[in-house]
């Protein structure tokens, strides 16, 4: 009874919620803001919809449909269930490695409230020094024409990423100054030319020892946070003590910026950066959750405290989490918004990670990737215990990397590793990356054409998502032969090529181009099917085929299982621009 009670009590609540939404008058403000490519669109009057949690937050390309993450769908007033015997776990999305995809999930959901930042073309700077090793926190000034665009530091892989349909004038040349310590070098970047360009500084990196390391947690402290609060005051000594034994040698400090909302005990709250865990402990300890309670929280001004008033550190790594179920409130005219202030955060070497938690809507969950992408920094979902094909679901014929729907972990564990990997680029230990591949197995209740259609789709699709080139429908591809590696998989690698080319038909992420008399190109350029693997020389092809792009495969038979490999090569450039791999059972070979 006391069950069927509370659920009663539950529903009245829901119901209550939203008649008071129906009831609240919408905003009448519509403007639209134009600054440094930022626009801010606002739709007047236009009724909200609640859609499926897929629908809302696709999984990352290497996911599968079924790995929905939230509580409940977005918008849903119904209270989260208790952690399952999972516990709180998350999953991430790889916005900048997954570019493509990221690209298109924001032209998806551009109806949703946010500021836009046009990023659909990017230019990737790679900075490393004399020995090849990546350079954290060299100075990089960008300029075209006599002015001065952007300047920011690189990151600790040496990364600085700029987006020139974001920096107005149309320029087809730029240039960039790169300054660490004593040394500067300058390099011309073709704004049609290679996507990822590398600056080599004529200087030995220097490591501070210890490394400043500074992690700020940026919480939303409102009513629904309880258990994401909780859980971090449960773990901060973990986190700490995982972080202490990093190489090289870091000093962590930790800080904190609290924040809920206007008309809340505060706005924001923030507890200075310090090494001393045992204090940082003491000021998260009497932190609750309460009040909120229109949906969207005054994020912009956290963020704002979090960019511009922690004394973060100069010479080290800067990290921010933050950590919240609800969308920003746009409609309080702040002039410096959330885009500034990721912008900010990039040019001060900061990354931004966004952790969104259950119930997180679309709105909220735009933002937050936009955030983390700017900052090069990666956007974590949480879960509460759902059950995917990892925990007991049915296996399929084609899995991603271990056959589990996503890959997933404890909050604490996520982050503890995404610092790692950041503290790794600057030591000559780098962390052990899995490998990661697609896997096809042969089922009694499927066909082998069927079970390849699947595969190649998944592994097709990866190098679309994962480019560093825009990709669209309209854009013209060649799938050139698979070249076979082994004498005895000349069949296989026949059979593979032909469901190649339909996989490609079927997906249609861009327009495939037919390739007639390839043998006779082949023999005119003087070349072996083995030759078409050199990234040149299969661009030599794409052109002669008229294609903007061609997809480079090879077959190698493994003990246990053939081995796809995929490459997309951007044929003007004779770049790579992505990588696949794919496992298939001998069983669907020829």
């Amino acid at each position: 009874m006391a069950y069927k009670k509370l659920w009663s009590l539950v529903l009245l609540i829901a119901i209550l919620l939203v008649l008071l939404a129906c009831a609240a008058s919408p905003s009448k403000a519509a403007y639209r803001l134009e600054e440094e490519g930022i626009a801010l669109d606002r739709k007047e009057g236009k009724e909200a919809k609640v859609l499926p949690e897929y629908e809302l937050s696709p999984p990352s390309p290497a996911l599968s449909d079924s790995a929905l993450y939230s509580k409940t769908a977005a918008g849903s007033s119904i209270p989260s269930p208790a952690p399952g015997s999972s516990g709180l776990k998350a999953g991430y999305s790889d916005d900048n490695s997954q570019f493509g995809y990221f690209v298109d999930f924001l032209d998806k959901y551009k109806d949703v409230e946010h500021y836009s930042y046009n990023i659909s073309e990017r230019i990737s700077l790679k900075i490393s020094d004399s020995n090849g090793k990546s350079i954290a926190n060299a100075r990089l000034n960008l300029s075209a024409g006599g002015k001065k665009l952007l300047s920011g530091l690189s990151y600790a892989d040496g990364s600085f990423r700029f987006y020139p349909a974001a920096l107005g004038e149309k320029y087809s040349e730029y240039e960039a100054e790169v300054a660490y310590g004593k040394s500067s070098v300058k390099a011309s970047i073709n704004r049609d030319g290679p996507r990822l360009v590398e600056i080599k500084v004529p200087a030995s990196r220097l490591i501070p020892d210890p490394l400043p390391l500074d992690v700020l947690f940026v919480l939303d402290t409102t009513g629904s946070m309880g258990e994401e609060i909780e859980r971090l005051k449960a773990t901060i000594d973990i986190i700490h003590d995982n972080l202490q034994g990093l190489k090289p040698n870091t000093l962590v400090r930790f800080g904190l910026v609290l924040y809920k909302d206007r008309g809340d005990e505060y706005i924001t709250k923030i507890v200075p950066f310090t090494a001393d865990v045992g204090e940082f402990r003491k000021q998260l300890a009497p932190v609750r959750a309460g009040g909120g309670g229109d949906g969207p929280e005054d994020l912009e001004s956290a963020l704002d405290d979090a960019v511009n008033k922690m004394n973060w550190n100069k010479d080290g790594l800067r990290l921010a989490f933050v950590i919240t179920d609800a969308e920003a409130h746009l409609d309080y005219g702040r002039e410096y918004n959330y885009i500034k202030a990721a912008l900010d955060a990039k040019a001060m070497g900061i990354k931004l990670f966004s952790i969104g938690t259950g119930g997180l809507p679309l709105a909220g969950e735009y933002l937050l990737r936009q955030i983390s992408q700017l900052s090069d920094a990666k956007y974590i979902f949480l879960t509460y215990g759902e059950r995917g094909e990892s925990e007991g679901g049915a296996p399929g014929s084609v899995s991603h990397h271990t056959g589990s729907n996503f890959q997933t972990d404890k909050l604490e564990a996520i982050i503890i590793r995404f610092v790692k990997e950041e503290a790794a680029y600057l030591s000559d230990h780098p962390l052990f990356a899995e490998d990661d591949y697609y896997s096809a197995q042969k089922i009694d209740s499927e066909e082998r054409d069927e079970t390849l259609s699947k595969l190649f789709k998944d592994a097709l699709g990866s190098l679309a998502d994962y480019s560093t080139y825009r990709i669209s429908a309209e854009s013209t591809c060649a799938i050139l032969p698979v070249f076979a590696a082994d004498s005895d998989t000349s069949l296989a690698a026949e059979y593979f090529a032909e469901r190649l080319m339909l996989a490609a038909a079927e997906l249609k992420r861009w327009r495939t181009v037919e390739r007639k008399d390839f043998q006779k190109i082949l023999e005119e350029l003087e070349l072996q099917l083995s030759g078409i693997t050199d990234p040149a020389k299969s661009a030599e092809l794409g052109k002669i085929l008229g294609a903007e792009l061609t997809v480079v495969p090879s077959l190698f038979k493994r003990a246990d299982s053939y081995e796809l490999f995929l490459r997309l090569i951007r044929v003007s450039t004779a770049e790579v621009l992505a990588v696949s791999r794919a496992k298939i059972a001998f069983e669907l070979g020829l």
